[in-house]
């Protein structure tokens, strides 16, 4: 398992200074780019993400909506993350993820399932894009978290969910490693469902705490997150745990998540 730090594209220089510092402990980046004129701005850091021996991952933009109802905008999405494949190719990434989406509210507690197959449709279609390329990572979707008021809701919030997603992809991944699963320990705190059931799936952790009330991004053991729900995401075996807080808290974070392995 390798440990990582996460950051804004715009963030990456003063990122790679903190694990610098760190380096005995992290050796993964992974790096949110939400367009593809945003990854000319990694190009600059590639020699020190060489240097520091840092293997990467990309958060795609929270935009992305695999449950679209549209069709022809659902093979956009699956096209435009094709390309961002493309684009990051000189990152050599380990994985690209991705939030499941969102949906009218009332229409998806309606008709849940037609919702989840337009995801799975979509991972079919990205998988028609992905073929294309020479070098294909890990794909995952990583659980979300319940918004409060308005038409929109997010999906990708219970277990359940994710259970469908997965058996009704399966013929991708006997060919190609998608979609797997990332899991966020702060937006578990939010939806409160349990997601140890994913562990076969489970490729990328998220270390993030919350107050409870929103997604917050706070210091680590700061907000709600207990040492026994970071023990338990760990226990879901990830090839890659990376660090989500806020950049002002990141360092620190860092030093309570090593003082934290080192007891266990």
């Amino acid at each position: 398992m390798r440990i990582g730090v996460a950051c804004l594209y715009y963030e990456t220089e003063k990122t790679l200074e903190i694990i610098e510092r760190n380096r005995d402990f992290i050796n993964h980046l992974e790096i949110g780019i939400d367009t593809v004129a945003q990854i000319d701005k990694i190009a600059p850091f590639i020699d020190k993400i060489e240097e520091l021996g840092l293997s990467i991952g990309v958060h795609l933009a929270m935009e992305i909506n695999t449950c679209e109802e549209i069709e022809c905008i659902r093979s956009s999405w699956a096209k435009f993350c094709s390309d961002m494949c493309r684009g990051v190719e000189f990152l050599k990434p380990e994985y690209l993820n991705l939030h499941m989406g969102y949906a009218m509210k009332n229409r998806f507690l309606k008709d849940k399932k037609r919702y989840l197959n337009n995801s799975v449709d979509f991972f079919f279609k990205l998988q028609e894009n992905l073929e294309q390329l020479s070098r294909i990572p890990v794909i995952t979707v990583e659980n979300s978290y319940s918004l409060k008021g308005g038409d929109l809701m997010n999906t990708g919030i219970s277990t359940g969910e994710f259970e469908y997603i997965f058996e009704n992809t399966r013929k991708i991944r006997e060919k190609f490693d998608m979609p797997y699963f990332c899991f966020d320990t702060g937006h578990c705190i939010l939806s409160e469902d349990d997601y140890s059931t994913l562990k076969e799936y489970t490729k990328v952790v998220h270390i993030s705490d919350c107050s409870g009330e929103v997604d917050n991004h706070v210091e680590i053991f700061s907000g709600r997150l207990t040492g026994e729900e970071l023990q338990a995401a760990i226990d879901m075996s990830p090839d890659y745990t990376v660090i989500e807080v806020k950049s002002e808290y990141l360092e620190n974070s860092i030093t309570r998540v090593k003082e934290f392995f080192k007891i266990i």
